[in-house]
C-alpha cells in the first residue's frame, strides 16, 4: 500500500527541528480557532451588552469546557493509535483505526449531543446563573450541543491528519471554520442584531460546514483513508482500544474543567461585572493554551510515531525539547500579558469596573505561566507511550481535588482570590508529574523496546 499523502518523515533527524515545524502550523491552527472566540467575545460584549459577554462566557462555557476536554481525550486517543500503526508501518490498521475513529465520533457525538441538551437548564440553575443572562445562557448551550456531532467529526479529521504529519490541510480547515464563523458571527450579531442566537446559529453553521469539509476531503484523497462513511467499520478491538486510551485522557482534561466550572460558581455569585471580567480574562488567558495545546499535539505526534518505532532514545529527546519550548512559551506570553493585558482587555471591556477586575486576574495568572512548563511536555510523552492510569490518576489529585479543597476551605472573599487556585494546582501537577517521569526508569532509560 501506497505511502501516506503528505506524510512527514518524524521517525529521524533532529527532534528539535521536527518540533518548531509541526508546532508552528499547530499554534496557527490553534490561534485561527481561538481567533473566532475572540471575535464572540468582542461582538457580544462591545456590539451587544455585557450581559451577552457574561451570557456565553460564564456558566455556558464551564460546561462547554468540560465537554471539549471529553472530546479532546477521545480525539487524542485516536491521534495516538493511527500514529502508533504508522510508526510501525502497519496501512491495514492505520485504515481500520481511521475508519473506527469516525463511527466512534458519530455515535458518541449523537448521544452526548441529547443528553447534554437535557441537562442544560439544570446545569444553569445548579451554577446560580443570572436571571438576567439565564435565557441567553440556554439558548447558546442548546444550538452549541445540537452541533456536537458536527464538531466531534471535525475534531477528528484534524487528529487523524496530524496523527500523520499532514499539517497544512489541518490549517486549511481551521482556517475555513474561523473564517466561516467570524463571517456569519458578523453578518447574524452584528448586521442582522440577532444578539447571542445570531452568535450561537453562527457556531452551530461553522461546524456544519466543517464536518462537511472534513467528510468531503476524506471522500477525495486516494489513500488508506478515503472514503471512511462508506467503508465505515466499529472493529470492537479498536473501539475497546479508543475507548481504554481516550476515557483516562478524557477524565484528565477534564480535571482541569470541572473545578474550573465551580471557580466559574464562586465568580457567579460577585455579580455580572465579576462574571462579564472573567469571561474576558478568559478571552485573553487563552492565547497562552493555543500555544500549550499546540505544543501538547506535536509532542503526542512525535512522541507516538517513535514509541511505536521503539526508539525510546528519541522519545526522551522529545521531551526535552517540549520542555524547553513550553518554558520559552510560558515566559513569552507572561510578560505580553503582565504589561499588556489591559489594552488586549479593553477589546472586550468598556467599563471601568469589570476591567479592572479582568486586568487583576491576567496579571497574577500571567506571572505563573511558567510553573506550567512541566505539565504538558510529560503528560503528551505518557499519553503516547500508553500510560494512561498514573496521569490520570495525577490530575484527579493535584488539579481537581486540590483546587476544590481550596475553594471549599480558603475564604473566597473576591474573584482574584478564586483564581489562586490555578498556580497553586500546577506547581503541584509538575511536581507529581516529573515524579513520576523518574519512577518509570524501566521505560524512560531504555534505547528500545
Amino acid at each position: 500500500m501506497k505511502k501516506l499523502y503528505l506524510q512527514k518523515d518524524i521517525l529521524n533527524g533532529k527532534i528539535g527541528e521536527q518540533m518548531i515545524i509541526l508546532l508552528f502550523p499547530l499554534f496557527l491552527g490553534y490561534l485561527l480557532q481561538q481567533l473566532y472566540s475572540f471575535v464572540d467575545n468582542i461582538v457580544l460584549g462591545s456590539l451587544i451588552s455585557k450581559q451577552a459577554l457574561a451570557a456565553v462566557g460564564g456558566s455556558a462555557t464551564s460546561l462547554i469546557n468540560i465537554l471539549l476536554n471529553f472530546v479532546g481525550g477521545i480525539t487524542s486517543a485516536i491521534t495516538v493509535i493511527v500514529a502508533q500503526n504508522y510508526g510501525r508501518g502497519d496501512m491495514e490498521k492505520v485504515n481500520r483505526s481511521v475508519r473506527t475513529g469516525i463511527f466512534v465520533s458519530i455515535t458518541l457525538g449523537l448521544i452526548l449531543s441529547i443528553f447534554l441538551i437535557f441537562i442544560s437548564p439544570f446545569w444553569l440553575k445548579m451554577m446560580n446563573e443570572p436571571a438576567d443572562t439565564y435565557k441567553l445562557s440556554l439558548t447558546y448551550m442548546y444550538l452549541y450541543f445540537g452541533s456536537l456531532t458536527f464538531y466531534f467529526v471535525y475534531q477528528t479529521g484534524i487528529s487523524i491528519l496530524r496523527a500523520l504529519g499532514d499539517n497544512r490541510r489541518p490549517l486549511m480547515l481551521i482556517g475555513i471554520t474561523a473564517v466561516s464563523k467570524i463571517l456569519l458571527d458578523l453578518l447574524f450579531a452584528g448586521v442582522f442584531k440577532m444578539g447571542v442566537f445570531g452568535t450561537s446559529l453562527a457556531t452551530f453553521l461553522s461546524h456544519l460546514i466543517c464536518a462537511g469539509v472534513v467528510l468531503f476531503i476524506f471522500d477525495r484523497t486516494h489513500d488508506v483513508y478515503q472514503r471512511p462513511l462508506k467503508d465505515m467499520t466499529h472493529e470492537s478491538e479498536d473501539i475497546k482500544q479508543i475507548f481504554s486510551i481516550g476515557i483516562p485522557f478524557a477524565i484528565q482534561s477534564m480535571m482541569f474543567a470541572i473545578p474550573n466550572a465551580m471557580i466559574q460558581f464562586k465568580i457567579n455569585s460577585f455579580g455580572t461585572d465579576a462574571i462579564a471580567a472573567y469571561s474576558a480574562f478568559n478571552g485573553v488567558d487563552a492565547l497562552f493554551w493555543c500555544f500549550s495545546n499546540a505544543l501538547t499535539t506535536a509532542t503526542i505526534t512525535l512522541a507516538s510515531q517513535n514509541f511505536g518505532r521503539g526508539n525510546i532514545a528519541r522519545v526522551r529527546k522529545v521531551v526535552g525539547s517540549s520542555m524547553i519550548a513550553e518554558l520559552i512559551g510560558s515566559a513569552s506570553f507572561g510578560l505580553i500579558f503582565y504589561f499588556c493585558g489591559r489594552s488586549i482587555l479593553t477589546l472586550f471591556l468598556k467599563e471601568e469596573a469589570p476591567l479592572q477586575i479582568a486586568e487583576q486576574m491576567l496579571k497574577l495568572v500571567a506571572v505563573s505561566y511558567v510553573i506550567y512548563c512541566a505539565i504538558d511536555p510529560f503528560s503528551a510523552v505518557f499519553k503516547s507511550c500508553g500510560m494512561t492510569k498514573a496521569p490520570m490518576i495525577i490530575a484527579v489529585f493535584t488539579i481537581c481535588v486540590s483546587r476544590i479543597l481550596y475553594l471549599l476551605f480558603f475564604p473566597i472573599n473576591d474573584p482574584l482570590h478564586a483564581i489562586i487556585a490555578f498556580p497553586m494546582s500546577w506547581i503541584l501537577t509538575s511536581i507529581a508529574h516529573l515524579c513520576y517521569y523518574i519512577i518509570r526508569k524501566d521505560v524512560f532509560q531504555k534505547d528500545q523496546i
